[in-house]
């Protein structure tokens, strides 16, 4: 679940309800500031990290932590100027202050939110030096449009097929956004296409993030129609694909006033559909030695 928007009418969004729900919560959306010197080299919106404006939330982020939440950082997202500044000619200049918000915030892991164009070899030397500095355990991922995953649109200036052919082993997974005229996750068929595509991908790599409200963005799919393509998909990847993932949590619908019900349903759709699967393959399993121990006895 993404979680941009902190406050909402002067009173802090509490990401706590969430707890048990969902398993990776990403604070969105850190920037790195070209013109920016000390704390003011790396925003968290509109404030550092470090303003009090956040005084709220990190308590209760090492809260999330400790009950199994993973919490990434977003960094980049629709406004320009991030990536610019970890080109060559910047890295070592603006890199150690992104490092020290990680280190600082005991952040699980970075999404790599890339909205401009972007060489592949800049993107490339950030997971390089993100897993050299932070280990294997450290979680990167991507967030693509979901159709540059079958190389359509794309706002990233790199080849998503090319990158996971040569860095895939650095990348946990993808949260692909299937919206605003990139892709749509109802009906299934584009997260489909793009696990069947190329060389493929495996399903449990790839998260489809949708719009939790229309207020959100374009192509929003109401949380019904989610619910349907989640028991699709799991009929045909089972429990091993990367579920769904929300933009953003302070207005999700289906309760705007109780946005965490939408993860909620989500959760609940999942186990319903896992539920009916083990109920299915136990029939079958018991069918199975019915037929068996039958035969057996005519023989």
């Amino acid at each position: 679940m993404y979680y941009q928007t902190h406050y909402q009418g002067g009173a802090f969004v509490s990401p706590l309800p969430l707890i048990g729900y969902i398993t990776h919560l990403l604070i969105a959306a850190f920037h790195l500031n070209m013109d920016g010197r000390g704390v003011d080299m790396v925003h968290l919106n509109d404030f550092p990290p470090s303003d009090a404006y956040f005084a709220p939330m990190w308590p209760e982020i090492a809260q999330m932590q400790g009950n199994g939440t993973k919490v990434l950082g977003m960094l980049g997202g629709a406004a320009a100027g991030t990536y610019a500044c970890l080109t060559d000619e910047y890295f070592d200049i603006y890199y150690p202050a992104l490092k020290d918000v990680i280190t600082t915030y005991n952040l699980d892991g970075m999404d790599l939110d890339v909205e401009q164009s972007v060489s592949p070899q800049t993107i490339g030397r950030l997971i390089i030096q993100l897993k050299e500095d932070f280990g294997d355990a450290f979680i990167i991922t991507l967030a693509p449009v979901a159709s540059a995953l079958t190389e359509g649109g794309n706002l990233s200036g790199f080849n998503y097929i090319d990158l996971e052919a040569n860095m895939g082993q650095y990348i946990d997974f993808y949260n692909a956004q299937f919206y605003s005229g990139f892709g749509t996750f109802f009906p299934e068929d584009q997260y489909i296409s793009i696990i069947e595509y190329d060389q493929g991908i495996d399903p449990g790599r790839v998260t489809a993030t949708v719009l939790t409200n229309a207020a959100n963005g374009g192509g929003y799919v109401d949380s019904d129609s989610v619910v349907k393509s989640i028991k699709n998909l799991m009929t045909k990847y089972g429990t091993e694909w990367g579920g769904v993932g929300g933009w953003e949590y302070f207005n999700s619908t289906p309760n705007s006033r109780q946005p965490w019900q939408w993860a909620i349903k989500m959760k609940a759709a999942m186990a319903t559909q896992k539920e009916r699967m083990v109920a299915a393959r136990e029939f079958l399993e018991r069918e199975g030695r019915e037929i068996m121990a039958s035969r057996s006895f005519r023989l």
